[in-house]
């Protein structure tokens, strides 16, 4: 992990503890997504940048790319205030048809998260897939 600002090993703890509730919220689905969002969050996805309230992006995710197993490497953090800016590869192993194993799919993920009284919450990712994965 690389760190780019100031920020304490104390919210540096904080905002990773976060990113992997997000990587166990992905696979435990909609229930489990929109508490780490805030309310007006935005989800930019798909191959021609598709903007998503939190609603509609954690059904969409769960509907149509439900995961099955999720992990993030390379996860960078970049504290400023009460914002982090964070940027990791997303690798989810994803039912796209119920027929077929599930699929390995890989994002380059850039995630915005805000400190609040409950904690980090995501106001703002933007998903680039790779496909196939590399």
């Amino acid at each position: 992990m690389t760190t780019t600002s100031t920020a304490t090993t104390a919210t540096v703890q904080e905002i990773e503890q976060a990113e992997a509730a997000w990587l166990v919220a992905l696979v435990e689905g909609e229930k489990a997504l929109i508490p780490l969002m805030l309310e007006d969050s935005r989800v930019v996805h798909g191959p021609v940048g598709k903007v998503d309230d939190r609603e509609t992006w954690a059904h969409f995710h769960v509907t149509h790319r439900r995961s099955v197993a999720a992990k993030a490497t390379e996860l960078n953090i970049t504290v400023r205030g009460n914002t982090a800016t964070t940027t990791c590869f997303h690798e989810m192993h994803t039912v796209l048809d119920q027929n077929l194993p599930p699929f390995p799919m890989q994002e380059t993920v850039t995630k915005v998260w805000e400190e609040t009284a409950e904690g980090w919450r995501l106001a703002h990712m933007h998903l680039g897939r790779r496909f196939p994965p590399v």
